[in-house]
């Protein structure tokens, strides 16, 4: 089976989808793919901004919020990796 550029892009945007929940239906998919994970890191960054002021209100999901924000900066930032390699192989996807 030969990997073509669309089927790549297709699996990028599908794997960006699960890693980003619900906040990945904000993004527009005919951005390049480099914007959209840019835009998906904002996101999730404004997610850790907000469970870090949830906690210094002493809300009770605030912690939970702000850690499943960092491990998802964390899996975004492996994903960048998954990424280069694609567009070593095809250019800007």
């Amino acid at each position: 089976m030969a990997v073509t550029e669309k089927a790549t892009r297709r699996a990028l945007l599908k794997l960006l989808s699960v890693i980003a929940g619900p906040a990945y239906q904000k993004v527009d998919e005919t951005e390049p793919c480099d914007r959209l994970i840019e835009h998906v890191i904002e996101l999730t960054k404004t997610e850790a901004s907000e469970g870090a002021a949830l906690i210094e209100s002493c809300a009770p999901h605030g912690k939970s919020m702000l850690t499943h924000a960092q491990q998802k900066l964390e899996i975004l930032s492996e994903f960048k990796v998954l990424y280069q390699l694609a567009k070593e192989q095809f250019g800007d996807i």
